[in-house]
C-alpha cells in the first residue's frame, strides 16, 4: 500500500469484528482494549521512529515484530505487510532508505488508526 492509497482510503482501516467476538461484545472489555492499543501504538511508534533515526536494526526489527501483534488485534491488516517488510529488512541489516519509506507509510496508517480508535471508543463508554 502506498502513501497515496493510505491517504485516499475513505473506509476505516481498523476492523474490530474479531475483537468484538473475542470480547463477547462486552463494551468494558472492548474499551479497555482500545485504550491499551492507543497507549501502546503511540509508544511503539516513538520507539521505532527513534530506532530508525539511529539506524538501530535490532530495535527496528523487534518493534516491527511487536507492532504486527498490536495492529492485528485492532484488525489493521493494511499495516501488517509494511511491518513485515520492515522486520525482514532490519533482520538482514540492510535497506535503511526503504525502511524509512515504509516507516512513513506506517506513521500515516497509525495516525489514521489512532484517529479512528479515538472516535470509536466513544461508542463503548
Amino acid at each position: 500500500m502506498t502513501t497515496n492509497e493510505l491517504n485516499n482510503q475513505a473506509a476505516n482501516i481498523c476492523d474490530l469484528t474479531e475483537l468484538k467476538e473475542m470480547m463477547g461484545g462486552k463494551n468494558n472489555l472492548i474499551l479497555g482494549m482500545i485504550d491499551t492499543f492507543l497507549g501502546q501504538i503511540r509508544e511503539e511508534l516513538l520507539s521505532i521512529n527513534g530506532a530508525i533515526e539511529k539506524i538501530n536494526y535490532p530495535v527496528i526489527k523487534n518493534f516491527a515484530h511487536t507492532m504486527k501483534s498490536t495492529v492485528s488485534i485492532m484488525g489493521i491488516v493494511i499495516l501488517r505487510p509494511i511491518l513485515q517488510e520492515m522486520e525482514n529488512l532490519a533482520a538482514h541489516t540492510e535497506g535503511i532508505e526503504k525502511i524509512k519509506e515504509l516507516n512513513h507509510e506506517l506513521n500515516l496508517g497509525c495516525k489514521k488508526a489512532i484517529e479512528e480508535m479515538e472516535s470509536e471508543r466513544q461508542n463503548y463508554i
